[in-house]
């Protein structure tokens, strides 16, 4: 009875305020669609920022030394390669050298877009740059001594992100490394987990979460602050939604009266109120769904033409999807409650001889 009731109450024909229910399902449906989008958008930007980065300047796990066959027999399902890297001065600039060879699996990748950064493809030069570079180098006496070289540049990569974890690399080929430059061996596709075992057996390294561990902190302070600045938004989502609670009531008082004088009772009287406008907001919640999957495409355009961002490719964050629904969900019923008690204290008779 109960659920027919709110049902017809909802969307049926014969329903006087129908136009508003829809009006309701519209407005829910378009607010969890741009919000959807909007968080699908900055989380894109945010992740692949922090992985294009993450890419070149650190991997999965980085062992010291050069231990290229004892780990590729250990993990043969991973990429495994060696490079050496060290810090330079050139040109007035502090860099970061790195020496690899065809192994190298660093994302190497043009991408004049990418605000993060832009590296260039090892041996993209027919005729590679060159530049003096000053670097501790192993001396003939057995000290380290600083050491001046015209090198060869294959590839660079810099970030741009405005703070101190700015860094510029430059990349040349392994086999001008000097024999006192440090040696590395890069995972790349292994759990951070398998660091624990590694370093029971004598390993020395770290997980990209321990080398990136200010950028890494960086980032989930600015993620945390952009859901803290959207939930601010999703507040405007619950005051609108409160007013339609509180004018969807007031507008059915004289049918709940009805309901009451034909004898169905005040508490299933406003069960039926209640659970119709949760139908309805149930309505604007899906319609949401499929609106931010029809936004989507439209946001991959907008980077891609407004951002250049090639290739960007969005997903409804499902999780965040659900939990914004569930608030919603829970508020309607806080707010359908609280006109409830207000209902409660009108006479019924003073409700009929209003209408």
């Amino acid at each position: 009875m109960i659920p027919f009731l709110a049902l017809r109450y909802s969307f049926s024909r014969s329903s006087n305020h129908r136009a508003r229910a829809v009006r309701i399902v519209i407005s829910t449906a378009l607010s969890l669609a741009v919000l959807m989008v909007t968080i699908s958008v900055m989380d894109y930007l945010q992740n692949g920022r922090l992985e294009r980065i993450r890419d070149v300047s650190s991997f999965d796990i980085t062992i010291e030394g050069n231990h290229k066959e004892e780990l590729s027999e250990r993990f043969p399902d991973s990429n495994v390669f060696v490079y050496g890297e060290c810090d330079a001065i050139g040109n007035g600039s502090a860099f970061i050298v790195r020496y690899i060879d065809e192994s190298y699996d660093g994302g190497l990748k043009i991408n004049a877009g990418d605000s993060s950064g832009l590296l260039v493809p090892y041996n993209i030069y027919s005729n590679n740059k060159s530049m003096r570079l000053t670097s501790m180098a192993m001396g003939r006496s057995g000290m380290m001594i600083p050491q001046t070289r015209e090198y060869r540049i294959t590839g660079m990569f810099s970030t741009s992100l405005g703070s101190s974890f700015d860094s510029s690399m430059l990349f040349l080929p392994l086999s001008e490394a000097d024999q006192s430059t440090p040696m590395y061996t890069a995972i790349k596709g292994v759990d951070d987990d398998a660091i624990i075992s590694l370093r029971s057996e004598g390993f020395e390294g770290k997980t990209w979460k321990e080398k990136e561990a200010g950028l890494y902190s960086a980032f989930i302070a600015e993620k945390t602050m952009m859901y803290i600045v959207l939930s601010l938004l999703f507040i405007i989502i619950l005051v609108s939604c409160r007013q339609s609670v509180s004018i969807f009531f007031k507008s059915r008082e004289t049918e709940l009266a009805e309901l009451v004088v034909l004898g169905l009772g005040r508490k299933r009287s406003e069960a039926v109120f209640t659970f119709s406008f949760m139908i309805i907001m149930a309505a604007g919640i899906l319609l949401g769904l499929l609106l931010s999957l029809l936004f989507i495409p439209a946001g991959e355009e907008f980077m891609m033409a407004v951002l250049h961002t090639p290739g960007a490719e969005l997903s409804i964050p499902f999780r965040s999807f659900a939990g914004f629904s569930a608030f919603l969900i829970f508020f309607t019923v806080v707010f359908s409650l609280r006109e409830e008690k207000k209902l409660s204290m009108r006479d019924i008779v003073e409700v009929m001889r209003n209408e």
